[in-house]
């Protein structure tokens, strides 16, 4: 496995992993049609500018992407991290987890926030992030974490 830094061109392939992604896992913390409103409002050309707008890395094997993290320097948010169904509990998500913060604190960034899915709210708490309060994400509860990012939580 690889993790780089994707560009532009791997758009359609982490639109294709996130659909993948929600739809395999999060079916059993919410109704189809909060996943068909969660998935509707993501286009091509949304992920194209959030590729061009925040830093994000593919974890590819055999050049299929099998997992994405987003982040955004400007708010200091963790947007986004999936990885393939077929391929959870593999530690892909802790690797991209420990690049993205790497590259916050090559920023100088120390804390990282976001609002997590119910369904992703295990892997983050194993992970060190901290549960702030429940909330909603648009139509979608969710719950706002924080992770103060120390150099030996971002080392391989």
């Amino acid at each position: 496995m690889i993790i780089r830094q994707a560009t532009v061109e791997d758009a359609a392939a982490i639109m294709v992993l996130h659909e993948r992604s929600v739809r395999g896992l999060c079916s059993a913390d919410y109704t189809p049609e909060q996943l068909d409103l969660w998935l509707g409002s993501i286009t091509l050309e949304k992920h194209q500018k959030r590729l061009k707008l925040h830093k994000s890395f593919i974890a590819e094997i055999d050049s299929k992407t099998i997992g994405y993290v987003r982040w955004n320097p400007e708010t200091n948010e963790l947007c986004s991290i999936f990885v393939d169904p077929g391929f959870v509990r593999r530690g892909i998500g802790t690797k991209l987890m420990m690049t993205a913060s790497r590259d916050a604190l090559s920023y100088g960034v120390r804390v990282l926030w976001l609002d997590a899915s119910l369904t992703a709210v295990p892997f983050y708490i194993a992970d060190g992030w901290d549960i702030v309060e429940k909330g909603m994400h648009g139509p979608l509860e969710c719950v706002r974490m924080i992770k103060t990012i120390h150099h030996d939580c971002a080392s391989s």
